[in-house]
């Protein structure tokens, strides 16, 4: 049940061209896994995914996008936030 509502949220987030954030219910933050991390990048645009990994307390995902330009990401493990996108020609 979670699950399909949280799929749903980042699907509606997608058709609405806002970045894409995880939220946690309940107590405690749990961390996301790089399951989830390589979907909120999918989401933000990363449609090849090069290398994911976690350091320095961050998921840090680096890849392509549609355009072929090469992306780097770092997002929150509590959160899901994206705390930096930057795109590379």
């Amino acid at each position: 049940m979670r699950y399909q509502i949280a799929a749903a949220a980042l699907a509606l987030a997608c058709l609405a061209g806002q970045p894409v954030v995880a939220q946690t219910t309940g107590a405690g933050s749990p961390m996301i896994g790089a399951v989830e991390a390589r979907d909120i990048a999918a989401f933000n645009g990363v449609v090849l995914v090069r290398k994911i990994e976690f350091d320095d307390g961050v998921w840090k995902v680096e890849g392509r996008d549609r355009a072929d330009r090469r992306v780097e990401m770092r997002i929150d493990p509590r959160t899901g936030e994206v705390a930096q996108l930057e795109r590379f020609d």
